[in-house]
């Protein structure tokens, strides 16, 4: 079959918007190096000398990645410097050294193939899960692969990528290690096969304010060195051989959305209100603390949702209370007395912990997740989170979220081991905050429906939009075969989030949005109309929705909510929703 490329036909390919703006340029090809390992059988007299091989290149890559958290701290930022920390601390991984050094003495393997096992198992182990965040991580596991052989095999580093000209790099997966090796002041942009939002490349180029478009599948098979193509990271979308009048369209756009975004930096000081004088909490949703950099850069009021499962997904072994803490209480502090809401784990579902053993289950997104793992055996790790949290929000304003809410009894039963900790660190001096404020994450229909009950039990609630969307409408969001059921408009969704703002208000309790939804700036109006009281959104996000409450009166958006209401079908709502938008906000619409 002929290449695209050759045939010189402009192809428009739809990817994942993973750093936002837009390039235009030739592509470079960049893969990342082969590792390659042949296996023997030691001798009994050479199985010690293998073994000290081993832990002498693991001591290497750990002074290594030393140099590489300092290099990136200066070049980009400390928050992306901590990425190669979590690779270090996956060298201190005891399972992992001591599996290898087992097989070294036990298989008589050499160390090279021997740990190239141990680390590929652990990469397969993470990439048969469904679920992006997961897939990310085992990017980096490849990465510390590779590093570790390099010394087992006594290889030299590679060196800084050099272009020669500025260039759209084009790769099936960057880890981090190469991001920081590639010349960066010549990189337009990231164009990926694979990787997603989460993955430590995509979070290096949101820091380096790169765009950047991943999960484009096999486009490196469309594509040749120097074809010139245009990437959107704003939209996901990637154009090989773009025709003359397309290239004058993405230059207008280019423009524009330059122009666009120097206009709304001047927001960061100002407060989400609106017109007639609401203010609107406005905060960010980070998954990891790499992320804190780009919280206090878009002018965030603090953080909506820390989603802590990083800690118990990254390491074979289970975070300690210390571990935990430190990380708590860094983040806290470096938040400067805004406030952090701190969601305990919610774990199952496609998020299985390699330290944790979970039963097989057929259902998994409805079987043993989130909170319904903090009984019996798991309720020390969850009261060791708990105690990690409460000793952090002395630093800083702390407040906690319970995932998977389903009845009023599941969030009382946390509210008691919560007491529980508090009471015990009374007893032995510990300082913490007495009025950390407790919220329910609803993203069960179940809860939705009695938020009025649950609200008399804790202090806010936070609507999970990803998933009330899946479980209302029965559909597995990840299932690319019916993703076209997943529907944030459809009419019965949007009834239950005014429902439970509604039922919320009614017990004084203040209601945010955490889910993607409060990233779309097509549904910001309808949600202050229906009285949203607080919206988490990606930072990126942050400042265009800021810039919509503060040009709209909330009687205008009570009156659209009173339009969409008696709509029937999701294309309708998104038909007149943007109607509504594109004439309210032209000048802001090439966002949307």
């Amino acid at each position: 079959m002929d290449n695209l490329s050759t045939q010189k036909e402009e192809q428009v390919l739809q990817g994942v918007a993973a750093s936002p703006g837009i390039a235009m340029g030739p592509v470079v090809f960049f893969g990342s190096e082969l590792v390659t390992v042949e296996q023997r059988t030691l001798a009994d007299s050479e199985i010690n000398r293998e073994v000290e091989t081993f832990c002498k290149a693991i001591e290497k890559a750990k002074t290594d990645l030393q140099k590489l958290v300092e290099k990136t701290a200066l070049s980009i930022g400390r928050e992306s410097a901590k990425i190669f920390e979590v690779h270090q601390l996956l060298l201190e991984d005891v399972l992992i050294v001591d599996e290898t050094v087992k097989r070294i003495r036990e298989e008589k393997k050499n160390a090279d193939q021997a740990f190239l096992e141990v680390m590929e198992n652990f990469e397969v182990s993470l990439e048969s899960i469904e679920g992006e965040y997961l897939k990310a991580r085992a990017a980096d596991i490849r990465d510390v692969k590779r590093r570790v052989i390099r010394n087992i095999q006594g290889n030299a580093h590679p060196r800084q990528k050099k272009l020669k000209e500025p260039a759209i790099i084009f790769a099936k997966e960057l880890t981090p290690s190469d991001t920081v090796n590639i010349e960066r002041n010549k990189v337009l942009g990231f164009a990926m096969d694979f990787g997603g939002r989460t993955s430590h490349a995509a979070i290096m180029a949101r820091s380096i304010k790169v765009p950047s478009v991943v999960g484009l599948k096999k486009i490196g098979q469309l594509l040749h060195t120097g074809d010139f193509v245009i990437l959107d990271g704003n939209s996901g979308v990637l154009i090989i051989n773009p025709t003359l009048k397309t290239i004058d369209e993405y230059k207008r756009k280019f423009s524009d959305y330059r122009n666009i975004q120097n206009k709304l930096k001047h927001l960061k000081g100002l407060p989400a209100r609106t017109r007639d004088g609401k203010d609107i909490e406005l905060s960010a949703n980070i998954e990891f603390p790499d992320e804190v950099k780009a919280v206090k850069e878009s002018g965030a009021d603090g953080v909506g949702l820390f989603r802590t499962e990083y800690l118990y997904l990254t390491k074979s072994e289970l975070p300690t209370e210390e571990e935990q803490f430190n990380e708590y209480k860094s983040i806290v502090k470096s938040l400067n007395d805004q406030p952090i809401i701190i969601r305990t784990f919610d774990l199952g579902g496609d998020k299985a912990p390699k330290a944790i053993s979970l039963p097989p289950e057929a259902n998994p997104f409805l079987g043993a997740r989130g909170i319904r793992l903090y009984r019996d055996e798991g309720i020390n790790l969850f009261k060791t989170q708990l105690r990690a949290i409460v000793r952090a929000s002395a630093y800083g304003k702390v407040r906690i979220m319970f995932p998977m809410i389903s009845c009023v009894s599941e969030i009382r039963y946390c509210q008691q081991v919560l007491n529980d900790v508090k009471d015990e660190f009374r007893k032995q001096g510990i300082p913490f905050a007495e009025d950390i404020p407790v919220g329910a994450m609803i993203e069960v229909p179940s809860a939705a429906v009695i938020a009025d009950i649950i609200s008399q039990e804790c202090d806010f609630l936070s609507i999970g939009t990803n998933d009330l969307i899946q479980y209302a409408l029965a559909v597995d969001r990840g299932n690319e075969h019916i993703a076209y059921l997943y529907q944030p408009y459809n009419p019965s969704v949007l009834r239950l989030v005014k429902d439970v703002i509604q039922k919320g208000h009614k017990n004084g309790v203040w209601v945010g949005i955490c889910g993607e939804m409060a990233s779309d700036p097509l549904i910001t109006m309808l949600l202050i109309g229906m009285g949203l009281d607080e919206f988490s959104v990606s930072p990126v996000s942050l400042l265009l929705i800021k810039e919509i409450i503060r040009r709209v009166e909330c009687a205008e958006c009570i009156n659209i909510v009173e339009e969409v209401i008696s709509f029937g079908t999701p294309d309708e709502i998104v038909k007149y929703l943007r109607k509504v938008m594109k004439n309210r906000f032209q000048d802001l619409y090439l966002l949307f």
